[in-house]
């Protein structure tokens, strides 16, 4: 198992539920994702909330960073002074999308080994099918990410030679059901030849994570420009890689989730408009702008001990407070 794939076991058993219902691998895959996208929903929603409410806060932070461009400290120190008042976390929307991510490796590592994960043969009894399957000449690699795959075609191939290995799964691996639409999801792209119908799925799953992520974009509110285009198109050829590489079953569950993903967004649009939420953030910064101007009456003490009443705003409450701290502290630590 690969260190990214340790969701795989609980990823697994879900599918493995979720196939004794419906015996077909593709279908299995395409429910498992609608199941997951359903159940990450309160994390989405979250992130969804924070992403719109970032694009609310870019410009006034790039407003801070243009004027004291030639000031690097200060700019820290202001835009530091920015998050805290207006409660703006960089990291509040990092969570949904590394759990996301954490998925996707745990569900690379149940495609590379269905028979493992989903049909619940153990480890051992497979490696000892692939030594039974070489010896009669099927050249299988036993450390390969794709055996598990290969070997479930062979074993059909030829059952009665793997019958007192597997015993009463057999019949489950003889009535694994890899094919869906006339598509054999075991298969790489490059197995099955890029000129196949296989290739449909992998493409397929490259383009609609192009137009999800724009248009995700677009319903947050930000624009994509500088970092934020490098890394959408980093993205996009890192998993138009996997596509490629890995079995077409992989490319079914990423299509799938693009799509449940774009109906997600379109309700979270309606839940959080990226315009609504700005015009709430710029009155709420208002607001706090208004009360820290705001002033109050407070009793300070003259050199000669008479108290005295002054009028002052927020800033200068926290120095006089500040200041009086010092002072007491002074005062207590004055003998050391």
């Amino acid at each position: 198992m690969n260190f990214f794939g340790f969701l795989a076991p609980v990823l697994g058993i879900v599918m493995e539920w979720i196939y004794r219902f419906i015996p077909n691998y593709g279908w299995t895959i395409i429910i498992f994702t609608l199941v997951t996208k359903v159940i990450m929903f309160p994390l989405q929603l979250k992130q969804q909330k924070s992403t719109v409410r970032m694009s609310a806060f870019q410009p006034m932070m790039q407003e801070i960073q243009e004027k004291y461009k030639d000031d690097k400290e200060r700019m820290n120190e202001e835009l530091m002074k920015f998050q805290q008042e207006s409660g703006f976390s960089m990291t509040a929307g990092c969570l949904p999308m590394a759990l996301n991510m954490l998925v996707i490796f745990g569900l690379i590592e149940v495609v590379y080994r269905p028979m493992q994960y989903v049909l619940r043969v153990s480890k051992g009894v497979i490696d000892q099918c692939v030594e039974v399957a070489n010896a009669a000449g099927a050249s299988l690699q036993a450390n390969s990410v794709y055996v598990q795959n290969q070997l479930i075609n062979v074993i059909k191939a030829n059952p009665s030679d793997y019958a007192q290995l597997l015993g009463d799964k057999l019949a489950e691996v003889q009535n694994f059901q890899f094919t869906f639409l006339g598509i054999d999801l075991s298969l790489t792209p490059k197995e099955a030849g890029f000129l196949s119908l296989a290739i449909i799925i992998p493409v397929l799953s490259v383009l609609t994570m192009i137009a999800f992520q724009i248009y995700t974009m677009k319903a947050s509110g930000q624009k994509m420009q500088g970092s934020m285009m490098l890394m959408t198109w980093g993205m996009s050829i890192m998993f138009a890689f996997f596509a490629f590489t890995v079995p077409v079953g992989f490319s079914l569950y990423y299509t799938a989730s693009n799509v449940f993903g774009w109906v997600q967004t379109i309700i979270l649009k309606k839940m959080f408009d990226p315009e609504k939420v700005k015009e709430e953030i710029q009155q709420e910064m208002e607001e706090k702008r208004k009360a820290k101007k705001a002033k109050k009456e407070v009793v300070i003490k003259a050199a000669d001990g008479t108290a005295v009443k002054k009028a002052v705003n927020q800033a200068e409450y926290d120095r006089l407070r500040l200041e009086a701290a010092r002072k007491l502290d002074e005062e207590m630590y004055k003998d050391e």
